[in-house]
């Protein structure tokens, strides 16, 4: 008796043809090849999207700025539930969090309008946010969650620069 995934599977291939299923995977990981040491974080950000999306700058710029947001939620939580010089730290980073978030929404709608010099530069200011937010905080003795977090930010920032430069 057959699994109701292979059922499902088995109906995909015949009414899209099994090359578009397999297809459509390859297609992205090809573009992620391309952004060297962020492979995996770039492969994470497809697959927690439409795999039939062939627009792989919008799906990499909407990654980095939900990521941010993650992170700017982590900052204000810190911000208002730390002390002392950590506190300070974490409030100078909630805003930068917050226009970094900003320059990327303002990057995906000038992607979408085509406007691909526009898309690279509101990235480079998000990644300037960033950096100076990171910088603040070097010489903490963090948690792996806090710092895996804001790598994971750091990465898909990077991933979105590629992509939309390719």
């Amino acid at each position: 008796m057959a699994s109701f995934g292979g059922i499902c599977f088995l109906l995909a291939c015949l009414l899209f043809g099994i090359s578009s299923v397999q297809g459509d995977e390859s297609s992205y990981r090809e573009v992620c090849n391309k952004t060297g040491d962020n492979y995996y974080f770039c492969i994470d950000c497809f697959e927690e999207h439409q795999r039939n999306d062939l627009d792989y700058g919008g799906i990499s710029i909407t990654c980095a700025r939900d990521s941010t947001l993650v992170a700017h939620k982590t900052a204000l939580d810190y911000s208002n539930n730390s002390t002392g010089r950590f506190q300070d730290v974490m409030k100078f980073c909630e805003p930068k969090l917050d226009l970094a978030a900003k320059y990327l929404e303002a990057s995906l709608r000038a992607w979408r309008e085509q406007r691909k010099e526009d898309t690279v530069e509101f990235i480079d200011f998000c990644s300037s946010n960033f950096a100076s937010c990171t910088k603040r905080i070097s010489g903490f003795n963090l948690s792996i969650g806090f710092i895996r977090e804001f790598g994971t930010v750091r990465a898909r920032i990077e991933v979105a620069d590629v992509i939309v430069s390719l």
